[in-house]
């Protein structure tokens, strides 16, 4: 009796096995897709990281450089570069803001994806659900 029971579950365990693989192959596909999303974010990321460090330069407290035909510089016109100098800072402090929190999403959304491929992959297979017998 107990061997027809475990022949009449087998091939819905296998059936459970196979939904499973077509799953855990869904649930890769996407956790690979956010992956790739998310290193184009962290490379944009770093790519706005190297600008800010290369435009960072002190405003303040040092001369601005003369012009090339050796006249003095115009005060309205130090002003302005500087305050525009000031507002790429930000701009870029935003933008990598704003890139530093897209791929704190992507993490997020991974995370449940990830969850349930660990669930899958420890879920007892066909053989060890049935027993020895």
């Amino acid at each position: 009796m107990r061997r027809l029971i475990y022949a009449l579950l087998l091939p819905l365990s296998f059936a459970a096995a196979a939904d499973n693989g077509t799953e855990l192959e869904r649930l890769s596909s996407a956790v690979n897709m956010l992956n790739q999303q998310q290193q184009a974010v962290y490379q944009h990321f770093q790519m706005v990281q190297e600008v800010r460090r290369g435009s960072v330069r002190p405003l303040y407290g040092m001369p601005a450089p003369s012009p090339p035909d050796g006249q003095i510089a115009n005060y309205d016109a130090v002003v302005a570069a500087q305050s525009e100098a000031i507002q790429r800072r930000e701009a870029l402090s935003r933008q990598a803001d704003a890139l530093l929190a897209k791929y704190n999403e992507i993490e997020a959304l991974k995370e449940p994806l990830q969850a349930r491929i660990y669930e899958l992959t420890l879920a007892p297979g066909p053989s060890d659900r049935l027993g020895g017998d």
